[in-house]
């Protein structure tokens, strides 16, 4: 059945690769035995609804939809992604088609969603050429803008980090998943079973689903990708601190070494490298892509070419080149037997790490731009991050806070740069007792109907925020026994919360909230007066979990931790108190 699916809809869709798209129209593509899969083809405007969707999902019993789209109005696309998601349909993306930019927002709208590598693409959003909107009225449309979008990708359970992604993309290029970033994303989502299973509720007529051919088991790696893997973790090793580097490599050479031509103990091999760890503690060795020649009989022998960047704690001396190796590596033992190489080009005056930026570089545009299908592409991409990773090692950052995409560039490390989340950056909440919400009850229950504020007279100064106040209020209270709480955003990360007393109609403030405490989220419940607030201090670039007691309208803090650094605010306060 998904065998047919695919081969029906990558026949009808290779027609409208390269035309030029309009409003969204539907086209339905017939499977023998089955309802039709639904094909919605165009840009998405502001005139299209998507009841026209809901219609054409009625009238052709259709539970699966694909897209040929290269995007269009993000709020129409966000409106057709909750439509699909409400009408319980599945989407699936073939590369023969396209669904690029807005469309990958109603793509992940689908309850099971598959996508084939590169089939799924995405930049920043951008106003049409002819707008004529000013610079201010600009910043704060995309600011809600993103907000919306955020809490959108949240709504269908897609990792909110594809933003972060998409904004790093300048709108005139395009990034294209690979199926890892789909996967990792939560782009894609359920099985091809599920999917099939959807697809076959609908049939006209029953028919067999061939069974999910057996899982072929990987090949195990040859001699000779050993031999890579070693020499790749032997350079990673060396561009770490003095006692990891040093502690691989007593235990990556034999007893006897042939040390560039001569027989010498292992004992004085490690003298040697430790003498040069010492001189020059600060490392980034990294091999040239598609340098590396590799041949095994008994032993193999690995050449090829490493860049390096090295720099002295005293007087910041910095070296950078570019040398030939060659190893002998026994691959039973696992160990090196002979060792020699050559320096072939060192870069006098520079005060960068010029070749591994080069390196970087290189692999970034591989990654970005390869054909999200080939192993190619993933390799690049795993080679980036390596990269990059060896260059922070070393004090090297890629990008300010306030920049994104084309802005970027790498610089040595300062206050504002940003800096990848590590393992140590993560603080442990072990030692943090979480307060109990059940030892701090609420203090009255809520009975008649809520009263809303007066905000022509007493509450007048929460005016602006009626119709948000009115909707949250209208579904009773959530917090304290008569309370309800009601966040609103303001911006890109930004939110405020309203207190709202449905007894007595009087809106309150909330100790937290506004661009000072950003990505702001909650945790509370009806029957207790006590709120977990999690939120990012941007000085300290920390994420902060807080406790407070809702006192007989009074705010009393009860409780704090730091739970980690700025990446840790993308997880929920559960998580980071586990």
């Amino acid at each position: 059945m998904f065998q047919r699916i695919l081969l029906v809809v990558t026949t009808m869709s290779l027609a409208w690769v390269g035309a030029a798209y309009a409003d969204i129209t539907f086209e339905r593509v017939p499977i023998d035995g089955s309802s039709p899969v639904l094909l919605l083809k165009g840009e998405f405007t502001t005139s299209d609804n998507p009841d026209q969707l809901s219609r054409e999902v009625a009238a052709s019993g259709a539970k699966l939809v694909t897209f040929n789209s290269n995007g269009g109005n993000v709020a129409t696309a966000m409106a057709y992604g909750r439509m699909i998601r409400s009408l319980g349909l599945s989407t699936l993306q073939l590369r023969s088609a396209e669904c690029a930019s807005a469309c990958a927002l109603a793509f992940v709208g689908g309850v099971n969603r598959q996508a084939e590598p590169g089939a799924i693409g995405v930049h920043q959003s951008s106003f049409s050429p002819e707008s004529s909107i000013e610079g201010h009225i600009a910043v704060a449309a995309v600011q809600a803008l993103t907000a919306q979008i955020m809490t959108y990708l949240v709504e269908m359970d897609v990792d909110p980090k594809l933003l972060q992604l998409s904004l790093s993309v300048p709108s005139d290029d395009m990034r294209y998943l690979t199926a890892n970033e789909m996967q990792s994303y939560k782009v894609t989502w359920g099985s091809l079973a599920d999917l099939t299973e959807s697809v076959a509720a609908s049939k006209v007529a029953p028919t067999a689903v061939p069974a999910t051919p057996p899982t072929t088991k990987a090949a195990a790696p040859t001699t000779e990708e050993k031999a890579s893997v070693f020499v790749t973790a032997y350079h990673d090793a060396w561009s770490r601190r003095n006692a990891e580097a040093l502690a691989f490599m007593d235990k990556a050479y034999a007893e006897t070494v042939d040390f560039y031509g001569r027989a010498t103990p292992k004992a004085a091999v490690i003298g040697e490298k430790r003498n040069f760890a010492n001189r020059w503690p600060v490392r980034a060795y990294s091999v040239k892509a598609g340098s590396m020649k590799i041949t095994c009989a008994e032993t193999c022998k690995v050449d090829g070419i490493v860049d390096w960047y090295t720099k002295r704690d005293v007087g910041n001396r910095i070296s950078s080149g570019s040398a030939e190796f060659s190893l002998v590596w026994d691959q039973r033992a696992g160990m090196i037997l002979s060792e020699t190489g050559k320096v072939i080009q060192t870069d006098k005056g520079v005060s960068q790490p010029v070749r591994l930026i080069s390196q970087w570089a290189e692999q970034n545009s591989a990654c970005r731009g390869g054909s999200g299908d080939l192993p190619e592409t993933d390799v690049a991409c795993q080679r980036r991050e390596a990269i990059s990773d060896k260059l922070q090692a070393v004090g090297w950052c890629y990008g300010r806070e306030g920049e994104y995409g084309y802005q970027m560039r790498w610089h040595a490390c300062e206050a504002t740069s940003y800096k990848q989340e590590s393992a140590a950056g993560i603080a442990s909440s072990a030692t943090f007792k979480r307060p109990d919400l059940s030892s701090y009850p609420a203090r009255g229950g809520f009975s008649g109907k809520t009263v809303m504020p007066d905000f022509r007279g007493r509450d007048r100064e929460f005016n602006r925020f009626r119709t948000r106040i009115r909707d949250g209020m209208r579904q009773g209270p959530n917090f304290a026994g008569r309370y309800t709480l009601i966040q609103i955003g303001c911006g890109t990360g930004c939110s405020f919360v309203i207190a709202a007393n449905n007894q007595t109609g009087r809106p309150g403030s909330f100790p937290r909230g506004g661009e000072e405490h950003m990505y702001l989220s909650l945790d509370f419940r009806r029957d207790s007066r006590m709120v977990a607030v999690q939120w990012l201090n941007y000085d300290t670039k920390t994420c902060v979990v807080e406790f407070f007691d809702f006192d007989r309208d009074t705010w009393k803090p009860v409780a704090t931790t730091n739970v980690g650094n700025d990446k840790a605010c993308y997880r929920t306060i559960a998580e980071n108190l586990r």
